[in-house]
């Protein structure tokens, strides 16, 4: 499901909690590096999300947080500010450098990142081995 995180909402932060835990502390970001992905853009999603691919009134820039449950995908469009939170159990991930394709068997995404590498992401590759530990307990 995708919230409007626009003004602040109790009953929606405590669905997220629910759903993915807590945020990650900061010992946690120091002792395991980054759990926030590097800007990508939204290539294509569906028309749950709103966007309107075509348009180039606003920027289609997202990004990506670990929790310890499952990832958020947060993304603007104009001035509202909107999530949506996956579980590791439902999440299905596609992946080349040039494109990463996020899914949750309902919804979705298909991303580009906003800065081309040469390399692989390095905040993909954490997100693909923390669903692995995730479904290995």
């Amino acid at each position: 499901m995708i919230y409007n995180v626009t003004r602040t909402d109790k009953n929606t932060d405590r669905e997220v909690y629910n759903l993915l835990g807590k945020p990650f502390g900061l010992l946690h970001k120091l002792k395991n590096g980054s759990i926030g992905s590097e800007p990508f853009i939204i290539m294509d999603c569906s028309a749950d999300f709103s966007i309107d691919i075509q348009s180039n009134d606003y920027d289609r820039k997202s990004n990506i947080e670990l929790r310890p449950k499952g990832i958020i995908l947060h993304y603007r469009k104009k001035s509202s500010s909107f999530i949506w939170p996956i579980a590791f159990k439902d999440l299905i991930i596609s992946y080349s450098r040039e494109e990463l394709g996020i899914s949750d068997g309902r919804l979705n995404v298909s991303l580009k990142p906003r800065v081309k590498s040469k390399k692989e992401s390095a905040f993909v590759l954490k997100m693909m081995a923390n669903q692995a530990a995730y479904l290995d307990q």
